[in-house]
């Protein structure tokens, strides 16, 4: 399924269809949902019927139902790209510059003009 080519409307039929079919897995009626996770039956009914709730009404759901694990993608931590990574690591290195001495310096070598 492509989730970026549905609409916002059937993305939300989706959701509630999963949390029916969760609520159903866990042996629950919407009564007995609703009294774990505080949520009023209506507001279940409208959640699997696809109407818009919001984000606390699922993570309150999500949790009744003991799947707040769904929610690990999208809170989980993100590893920096290789190019941050790689700026984050040359940001602590010092650039050192090289002192030569007087005596060490090399005299440029002098070009004879060609006899023409």
């Amino acid at each position: 399924m492509d989730i970026y080519a549905m609409t916002d409307g059937a993305l939300m039929k989706q959701i509630g269809s999963k949390m029916k079919e969760l609520r159903i897995i866990n042996s629950m009626k919407q009564s007995e949902l609703a009294s774990a996770s505080g949520v009023s039956v209506f507001t279940i009914s409208a959640v699997e019927n696809g109407k818009a709730p919001s984000m606390m009404v699922v993570i309150q759901l999500l949790r009744a139902l003991g799947h707040l694990d769904y929610l690990d993608h999208f809170l989980g931590e993100r590893l920096p790209s290789p190019i941050a990574y790689a700026k984050m690591l040359n940001k602590n290195k010092l650039r050192k510059r090289i002192k030569i001495s007087a005596q060490d310096r090399i005299t440029p070598l002098k070009v004879a003009e060609p006899e023409w």
